[in-house]
């Protein structure tokens, strides 16, 4: 096949692809860049290579990563996603150099990697579109004329990217007007390109999509769909295979478009074809957008079809035919995919970073976890947050949906806040286990941590004073058997609890102590920090009016000047952090006293940004 293939692209999809490379005996060539040469990919990737400084984003080096992939004698490229997996510069500079591109021609790329010619396709191939607007020279301004006659809300998006960057939800022409430099800036950073597309938003959808391959000779099918309608912030969160719910006619309806699509275009390799399906209507479904190379959730299809989706990306590049590369196409049982993100799922879905202290993978047969972290790394706010991709089958629904709970509940991942004990309890939800839900139900079912049980507070006294007597609670408190030694303040989520005395614990929790603050795990109690100091962080929610970062960031817009009277809800600063952008608007109506950021600055979670006086 190929003896040597060069891997644009870092971390976890890095080292999925390795993975097969190395199954298939190819030798792998990694690159990274100066910050990350300790990181995990690097390691584990033998023939690695560091890109210099740019003007560029290293990852987004084309002709340094050519330039690599030559030196090292690499006769393939394979992109992974984000990056430039869906770059047509890219593609055809792979191409110009003598190299082989593990994907569709550029020429595919352009077509469909770029949202505004993709519509125009779906059009052309009779696959239905929502209303929308957007070219790649319109202003801002010569935007919102244009959406004039379309109807509220409206969706702004990337026209060049995925992955949920730069999506926002406009209401009316006031919000339009605010989102459209944001969605600007988002756009530029994480694809190097702004140009914005606009369409109608379907307020109750599901998103639904669907797998297909195409080689060379021109035979395109489909692998089946998968369900991704739980998302935040437009980017998803659960993924399955295949959709619940879903009848086999519109299954049909939708696959046949699918193929139509990609074949109207001569498409090659490995593409989705992502639909919006009316969730009250599962036969009204629209074109939403095409990735032109390998998905995140690409595992679920893989789980359920027992196909290895690179192994098919890389022999479709060398050249052999479909019914070769897939003699047979076969489904078996449920697949349940669950992203592990850094971020406070608790608090608005806020990034979060820091340093890993300990890392343990769930142990599970039936269960891939694809990540590039362990005890030890730094997560830091330049890439996206995701930082690991859980996956699990099951022989139905139902059992894929117990795998996952269960290898959630065995991951371990202390030092930084994740959304682990989030997506345990969204597994948990009755509307969940009956798939009753669209694209908004994150939005609307917001769900509150649940308080530390009596079992993990006597833990924690038990680590801290493992030689003291026993103690035992009852509706008036802690009461003890004996005389205390100790009290211990418990500080959770800004709340106090006092834990008089402990003796030897009742259950077993993973551990990790920073600077005084005690992280614990256990399956089924969940993940929590434990603060000692009374100055600790508090919750967005906790911290009243003041105007505080709610993350760690950098400052990339300042709203508001000293003297500026300002309203509850008007934007002050715009914070970027992970390659998303987050408003931080005013809580409180009255005048700028103080500004205490300037744009470019770096902010810490909880500093105070801008001080408002209130009107007199």
């Amino acid at each position: 096949m190929f003896s040597k293939v060069l891997i644009a692209n870092r971390g976890e999809v890095a080292l999925r692809i390795n993975s097969t490379l190395e199954r298939l005996a190819i030798t792998a060539v990694g690159i990274y860049t100066a910050q990350e040469s300790k990181s995990l990919h690097v390691q584990k990737i033998a023939e690695s290579y560091c890109l210099q400084d740019s003007e560029r984003s290293g990852y987004l080096d084309i002709e340094q990563i050519i330039e690599i992939a030559l030196a090292s004698r690499s006769v393939a490229i394979h992109p992974g996603y984000g990056f430039l997996a869906e770059n047509a510069q890219f593609a055809k500079a792979c191409t110009d150099a003598g190299l082989i591109f593990i994907g569709p021609s550029a020429v595919a790329i352009a077509a469909m990697g770029e949202k505004i010619s993709a519509r125009d396709f779906a059009i052309k191939a009779g696959v239905p579109v929502l209303p929308g607007a957007g070219t790649s020279s319109m202003t801002d301004e010569e935007l919102v004329e244009a959406c004039q006659d379309l109807e509220f809300p409206l969706l702004v998006k990337p026209a060049a990217g995925g992955g949920g960057k730069g999506l926002h939800v406009a209401h009316n022409f006031a919000d339009l007007l605010e989102i459209l430099p944001v969605a600007r800036r988002e756009s530029e950073t994480a694809f190097g390109d702004g140009t914005l597309l606009v369409e109608r938003y379907l307020e109750h959808a599901r998103h639904i999509e669907f797998q297909v391959i195409a080689d060379a000779q021109g035979k395109t099918m489909h692998l089946g769909e998968r369900e991704c309608s739980l998302q935040r912030r437009h980017q998803k969160v659960i993924e399955e295979a295949p959709a619940p719910g879903l009848s086999e006619a519109d299954r049909e309806t939708m696959g046949a478009a699918a193929v139509a699509l990609a074949s109207a275009i001569g498409y090659q390799n490995l593409g989705t074809i992502e639909f919006l399906v009316d969730a009250n209507s599962p036969k009204t479904f629209y074109f939403m957008e095409m990735n032109t190379r390998l998905q995140v959730e690409h595992r679920v299809t893989e789980m359920i079809t027992s196909l290895d989706l690179v192994e098919c990306q890389l022999r479709i590049a060398a050249g052999e035919p479909l019914g070769q590369v897939i003699p047979k196409r076969t489904f078996l049982g449920h697949a349940i995919e669950a992203r592990l993100y850094a971020e406070d799922a608790f608090n608005g879905f806020l990034p979060t970073g820091g340093e890993i202290g300990l890392f343990k993978p769930p142990e599970n047969s039936h269960t891939i976890i694809d990540t590039a972290i362990d005890s030890g790394t730094h997560v830091s706010g330049s890439f996206d947050p995701m930082l690991a991709k859980i996956s699990s089958w099951g022989v139905d629904r139902t059992a894929a949906l117990n795998q996952l709970h269960d290898a959630l509940g065995s991951t371990v991942v202390l030092g930084i806040t994740t959304n682990i004990d989030f997506l345990i309890r969204l597994l948990e939800q009755d509307d969940i286990q009956c798939s009753r839900y669209d694209t908004k139900y994150l939005e609307t079912h917001l769900m509150e941590r649940r308080e530390p049980s009596i079992e993990l507070l006597e833990a924690y006294a038990a680590i801290n004073f493992p030689d003291s007597k026993f103690l035992s609670w009852n509706l008036d408190g802690w009461r003890l058997r004996g005389t205390p030694k100790a009290t211990v303040s418990a500080y959770i989520e800004g709340k106090r609890y006092e834990v008089l005395i402990s003796g030897p614990s009742s259950i077993v929790v993973d551990t990790y102590q920073n600077n005084g603050d005690i992280w614990l795990h256990h399956p089924t109690l969940g993940t929590w920090l434990i603060k000692q100091a009374s100055d600790l962080r508090r919750s967005l929610d906790a911290m009243n009016d003041a105007i505080v970062s709610p993350m760690p960031g950098v400052v990339v817009a300042l709203k508001v000047a000293t003297g500026d009277h300002v309203e509850i809800g008007d934007a002050l600063v715009v914070i970027e952090a992970m390659k998303m952008e987050h408003i931080v608007r005013s809580r409180r109506a009255g005048v700028i006293t103080r500004c205490n950021v300037v744009i470019g600055g770096k902010v810490k979670v909880g500093e105070l940004l801008i001080e408002v006086v209130e009107n007199v």
